[in-house]
C-alpha cells in the first residue's frame, strides 16, 4: 500500500463515520492497525518513484527488449520492493531503475558511476569512489546489506 492508497483508504473511512464516540474509536483502532501492520508501508519521494517503476517493470513480457529479454523474476521484484520498504526516500534520491534482459533489476546511479543488480537471492554491485573501483559479486541479498552499499556509494 502506497502513501496515496493509505490516504484514500483513510478518507473513505472518515467519510463513513457516524457522529459518535464509539465509531470514532473504531476508526482510530483501524488506523492504528493500518500503520502498525508490517504489510503496510507509506512510501514517498524517490522510494515511491522507484516503487512505481518496479511495478511497471514487473509486467514486461517475454522479448520486451526486441531480442531475448525475459520477464522480470518475481523474486527479484519482491527483493526490490523489500529494499524500498526498508530504506528511506533519501537513500534512492540519485538512482534510476532499469530492467535487465536476464530478468533481474538494475539500479544505476544517475551519474553512471555505480550500479547494483538485484536478483532472486543475491545482488552484485560495482562503483567508483575516489578513483578506485569497488565491487561485489553474488552477495547474499538482504535489504540491510544493499542499503549499506547504497549508503557507502552516496556518502
Amino acid at each position: 500500500m502506497t502513501a496515496l492508497d493509505l490516504r484514500q483508504e483513510i478518507a473513505q473511512q472518515i467519510d463513513c463515520i457516524p457522529d459518535s464516540e464509539q465509531m470514532l474509536m473504531k476508526v482510530l483502532l483501524y488506523l492504528r492497525r493500518l500503520t502498525d501492520s508490517n504489510t503496510t508501508m507509506t512510501l514517498t519521494g524517490d522510494a515511491l518513484r522507484l516503487w512505481n517503476r518496479t511495478e511497471e517493470l514487473k509486467n514486461l513480457p517475454k522479448a520486451w527488449d526486441g531480442a531475448d529479454g525475459v520477464p522480470m523474476e518475481k523474486k527479484a521484484v519482491n527483493n526490490m520492493q523489500l529494499l524500498l520498504r526498508k530504506g528511506v526516500s533519501a537513500d534512492f534520491k540519485d538512482w534510476v531503475l532499469f530492467p535487465d534482459e536476464a530478468g533481474t533489476l538494475l539500479l544505476q546511479s544517475r551519474d553512471g558511476r555505480a550500479s547494483i543488480s538485484i536478483g532472486n537471492s543475491s545482488y552484485s554491485y560495482v562503483y567508483e569512489k575516489d578513483g578506485h573501483i569497488e565491487q561485489g559479486h553474488k552477495v547474499r541479498f538482504s535489504p540491510k546489506s544493499v542499503l549499506n552499499v547504497i549508503r557507502m556509494i552516496t556518502a
